[in-house]
Parts: C-alpha cells; sequence; structure tokens
C-alpha cells in the first residue's frame, strides 16, 4: 500500500500516469490487448500491445463461463502492466472481463460503465458473466470494480477529488483499439 501512496504523492507533481487498458475478440484472430500509459496532459507515455491470443477447445471447455476473464485480465491485462515502465497509478478499462487482473495483480482497476458500448466492425467485446460489480459515481463517470476489491474505489475517489485528471477517460479506448487494427493489418480485412 505505500507504493500506491507513493504513486499518488507524485501525481501531485504532473507525475500522474494512468493506464488505459482494452481487451477485444476478433472472430478469426482471436484476442488482441493493449495498454495505453497517459501523463496528466492525456499525452502517451508508453503503448504496448499483445500478438494475437488465440484459446484452444480444451481451454474453452475447462473455463467455460469465466474464459474471457481469464483470458483478458490474468493473462493479457497481467502481460501489459507488467511491460510498462511507466508504472500507471491506476487503470481504467473498457472490457469489464479485464476487472480480473485485480486478482493477481495490486494496481487498482476499474471498468468505466458505458465506455465499451462503442460499435465496432472489427472487434467484439470479451464476455463478463457478473452482476456484482461494485459502483461508484466517481467523477462525471461510473465506475466499476470488483466486489472483493471495492476499497480500490476510495482510490479513484481520492485521485479525481485531490488531482483530478484533466482529461477525458473514454477518449483513450478509441486510440487504443485504432492502435490495435494499425498493429495488426490482418484484422482491418475482416
Amino acid at each position: 500500500m505505500k507504493l500506491l501512496r507513493i504513486r499518488m504523492e507524485a501525481s501531485k507533481n504532473n507525475g500522474m500516469a494512468l493506464g488505459f487498458l482494452t481487451v477485444r475478440k476478433h472472430p478469426v484472430h482471436g484476442y488482441f490487448g493493449g495498454l495505453l500509459v497517459l501523463n496528466h496532459l492525456a499525452r502517451p507515455l508508453e503503448f504496448h500491445c499483445t500478438l494475437p491470443v488465440l484459446t484452444t477447445r480444451a481451454q474453452q471447455i475447462l473455463y467455460g463461463a469465466t474464459l474471457d476473464e481469464f483470458v483478458c485480465g490474468e493473462q493479457i491485462g497481467r502481460a501489459l502492466v507488467l511491460k510498462a515502465k511507466s508504472a500507471p497509478s491506476v487503470v481504467f478499462t473498457d472490457t469489464p472481463a479485464s476487472l480480473s487482473l485485480r486478482h493477481i495483480h495490486p494496481i487498482p482497476i476499474a471498468a468505466i460503465d458505458g465506455s465499451w458500448h462503442r460499435g465496432s466492425s472489427t472487434f467484439s467485446q470479451p464476455h463478463l458473466d457478473r452482476s456484482d460489480l461494485q459502483v461508484s459515481e466517481v467523477g462525471a463517470h461510473k465506475l466499476m470494480v470488483l466486489p472483493e476489491y471495492r476499497k480500490d474505489l476510495n482510490v479513484f475517489e481520492d485521485l479525481f477529488q485531490s488531482n483530478p485528471p484533466n482529461i477525458d477517460l473514454i477518449e483513450p479506448f478509441g486510440r487504443i483499439e485504432d492502435a490495435l487494427k494499425e498493429a495488426h493489418p490482418a484484422t482491418k480485412a475482416a
């Protein structure tokens, strides 16, 4: 917890780094993930993306309804966050299935309600089969966290009260999706 406080204190000096994580599912090529780390001016500090992740039939059977959570959070989300050199203070996601990252990594992560309703002809939204997410209005957004980590909402509330990000929290997800399409040209022909 001390590490989190140090990062939050650094944010007061405009050293804030916000992570934006998205995972998309392509009908042919599998899952694609991207992490964009922005500074307080919404300028990129880092961008990382994954190669396509295909699941096996055995994984589909064994993981069942939790497959998207496993792939999005525990495989893709974890790999992207660990790769980042500019460690974000918090992570926002437009892929609720990515919230499972929190089970294996201490960084607070919240899904922004409504941010994943943009239509895309190339990708689809991975599925999260949970109705027990904890919701809080923070700034102009509704943030959702897993119920086991409801205290993470306090971190997001403190962030917005002490040093509100002067950036649109939805817009970066469009940048990530566009960058994923650019990084993986095969997805454009779908």
